[in-house]
């Protein structure tokens, strides 16, 4: 057998044990820490690159600047409607790369002579500031509001992809417009983040939240959902679960098989999204 550990034994393993665990909170903590301060590089991944519409051979496209009420100058595309009615899109892109990334897109979505206005979030795509939740929802709200003194609000309709699926809704819940149009959304940012990091203190750490859950019910306009069964980053479970959010029992949700995230530049917003709204009878 072997001896029983003496008391000096006793306490080296104390002592190695309580350092052990001293070690591991430290790094948990030091962990936290990073990822607290840090946390915004996360959500955003900013590309401040300047690339015109032009650049893109998009027809239609104008460079855009809108300077917000707190000075910061922001740019961004449009694409003036054609159409009799002058139905245009307030599109709110994604938190990766530029506009330039959904020039073809933003093609297919104007074809029909539609309009188009698109602005970079504070931090990408030549416009100025840094960009955070609050920010994003004050910037859409102070363009919406330049939007509606110049054409009817029944016309506009707004359209978040990914990230912008919230600043999307959160918008969508104070304003008129035609439609909300959500291409690959999430239930919440809070949700997603606690998915991704399970050991971390998600909701005691993440400043930039994007309750979409707690706004979709607000939402009097019709709201059209894309979503690809092979969204490993937003799975569609999330657009379930949002859509069942909704207290206003006008929510269609498209599924598109053997798609990821962000659904497909044709058969998307060529298709689905044009007989979407064309389906839709002009509020007011």
């Amino acid at each position: 057998m072997e001896p029983y550990p003496t008391s000096r034994g006793r306490r080296l393993i104390r002592k190695t044990f309580r350092t052990a665990l001293l070690a591991v909170i430290a790094a948990y903590l030091a962990a936290a820490g990073y990822m607290a301060i840090n946390q915004r590089s996360f959500i955003y991944k900013t590309a401040p690159e300047w690339i015109s519409p032009e650049s893109q051979n998009l027809p239609r496209g104008q460079a855009l600047s809108f300077t917000t009420p707190d000075g910061t100058l922001l740019r961004g595309w449009q694409i003036p409607a054609t159409r009799a009615d002058g139905q245009t899109y307030l599109y709110f892109h994604g938190n990766a790369r530029g506009l330039d990334r959904r020039a073809g897109r933003f093609q297919l979505m104007t074809a029909d002579g539609s309009g188009l206005i698109a602005l970079s979030y504070r931090g990408y795509g030549g416009s100025g500031g840094e960009p955070s939740e609050a920010q994003l929802h004050a910037d859409a709200e102070a363009i919406y509001a330049d939007l509606a003194r110049r054409m009817p609000r029944s016309q506009i309709v707004i359209f978040g992809e990914s990230l912008g699926t919230g600043v999307a809704l959160n918008l969508a819940r104070k304003v008129e417009a035609k439609a909300v149009i959500l291409d690959s959304p999430y239930f919440s940012v809070m949700k997603r983040a606690w998915a991704q990091f399970p050991w971390l203190p998600v909701p005691l750490l993440l400043v930039d939240t994007f309750r979409s859950d707690q706004w979709i019910g607000d939402v009097k306009a019709p709201i059209l959902i894309l979503h690809g069964t092979r969204d490993r980053l937003i799975p569609i479970s999330d657009s379930e679960e949002l859509a069942a959010r909704s207290r206003s029992g006008k929510v269609t949700r498209k599924l598109y098989p053997d798609i990821g995230h962000v659904v497909g530049y044709d058969r998307g917003p060529n298709i689905d999204v044009p007989a979407f709204l064309a389906g839709l009878q002009s509020p007011g």
